[in-house]
């Protein structure tokens, strides 16, 4: 009886003892606390990773647009630059040739269409996910394994790239420096003007029709607005700001030397044959090149003319057509010199004008730049052309100022650029043209999504 008696006490005395109690509650708080820590540090990791890939996937879709059209080219470039931000070593292979996409963007929708002939968007995803063997392991939470359960993120990224040309290099005018608009001119069919850096100086009675636009970095750049706005209609309306480059400027020299050396790249569309898929440019059969000091008093189509002359050279006053004229002298035109499909460029950069067209001198085929038929005029130095003259698909890239007089109508389809000043007078009439104009015009390329 004793014993049972003392086995009863020693029961209590065990079930009443709370020595050690806490630690059941100290060991279930530190799990709870090891798995909030856990959590924080393993979700930080995620997002870090996440933001990894995003980077990732923006410079692998904006690598891989500049190869467009050429889609094996653009995919060996997505995934070149993915391998190069992301060590495949660390994070495994974040990048999938089936993962990148090339299609068609829509600016005003803003959607991105798989599948066309010539894409001009690539959608680019990137993932460190159980489907690629890279998904993101966590730290802390590792300890579940010991319970069958193997813990991972999967995180995936994705960017659309989309190269893209620019409204005021379609259609429009980019002053480096200034913008000089004297009286009485009409601006319509859209047509973009823009002043970086010293804004633009307008006159009076000018017109801006609804949707041309005039932009500078800074409003303010153009003082006494409110009388402006009275004294030349659509103004207010038209006025934009912000920053606007002449960025084929510095192109100029590659320009010339290129189709001096009648490079594909960069001879005008009418004498080289592109590839439907891959873009690429060969030069057509038949195309030519003819060297001098002189040019002859007929041009003959498909020809490259490239001449070293003294002094000046003049362009015939005839109908020139589907010719390029590279020159390291002055160039003038004569008077009722007309230019169809044909380029004009001299790396000649001295006091008087580099290249200079005569009154009534017609630049291009009113088409409405449909079809071919424009004009494109290169030179490190200074353009200057004159009165009553008609110009249709008008390409201009100048290192220094490009000046225009009075009395030009017809004036649809212009992209110029001018690494200092734009300057024209009264009386004129400018528009932009569906299509834009011809040209060997720097492709922007920029993320949309």
């Amino acid at each position: 009886m004793s014993m049972w008696k003392s086995l009863d006490c020693a029961m209590r005395e065990f079930l009443c003892d709370e020595h050690g109690g806490y630690t059941i509650w100290g060991l279930t708080w530190f799990m709870i606390y090891l798995a909030i820590g856990g959590l924080a540090v393993d979700v930080t990791d995620a997002y870090r990773n996440q933001i990894l890939l995003q980077a990732t996937a923006d410079s692998a879709a904006l690598a891989a647009a500049r190869e467009l059209p050429d889609e094996n080219a653009a995919a060996a470039a997505a995934m070149t630059s993915a391998a190069d931000n992301l060590n495949q070593s660390i994070y495994g292979n974040v990048l999938s040739s089936n993962d990148v996409f090339f299609g068609t963007w829509d600016f005003t929708t803003r959607t991105f269409t798989e599948g066309t002939a010539v894409p001009n968007a690539v959608r680019v995803i990137t993932r460190r996910a159980s489907q690629n063997n890279n998904a993101v392991a966590m730290n802390f939470l590792r300890i579940l394994m010991l319970v069958g359960i193997n813990p991972e993120f999967d995180v995936t990224t994705e960017a659309i790239a989309v190269g893209y040309l620019p409204g005021c290099l379609r259609d429009g005018m980019i002053a480096m420096n200034q913008l000089d608009i004297r009286s009485n001119n009409s601006h319509v069919n859209g047509i973009c003007l823009h002043a970086q850096n010293a804004g633009v100086d307008l006159q009076n009675g000018n017109y801006f029709e609804p949707g041309v636009q005039v932009s500078l970095p800074d409003l303010n750049m153009l003082p006494n607005r409110a009388s402006l706005y009275s004294n030349n209609p659509g103004l207010q309306e038209a006025l934009r700001e912000g920053d606007m480059y002449p960025r084929d400027v510095n192109r100029i020299n590659d320009i010339i030397n290129g189709l001096r050396n009648m490079d594909p790249d960069y001879l005008p569309d009418f004498m080289v044959d592109i590839h439907p898929s891959t873009g690429q440019r060969t030069v057509k059969p038949g195309v030519t090149k003819t060297t001098g000091n002189s040019l002859p008093n007929v041009l003959v189509p498909n020809t490259v003319y490239d001449i070293s002359c003294n002094g000046q050279e003049k362009l015939p006053g005839t109908v020139m057509t589907m010719v390029v004229v590279v020159a390291d002298c002055r160039i003038q035109s004569s008077s009722g010199t007309h230019i169809i499909d044909g380029v004009v460029a001299t790396s000649y950069s001295g006091n008087n004008a580099s290249i200079k067209m005569a009154a009534q001198t017609n630049l291009g085929l009113a088409d409405n730049c449909l079809g071919g038929g424009g004009v494109e005029l290169y030179t490190p130095g200074d353009i200057h052309i004159s009165a009553q003259g008609d110009w249709h698909g008008l390409r201009i890239v100048a290192g220094n100022d490009v000046q225009f007089t009075a009395n030009n109508n017809g004036v649809y389809g212009m992209s110029v650029q001018a690494g200092n000043d734009i300057d024209y007078t009264s009386n004129n009439s400018y528009g932009g043209c569906t299509g834009g104009v011809p040209g060997n015009v720097a492709t922007h390329y920029k993320l949309v999504h």
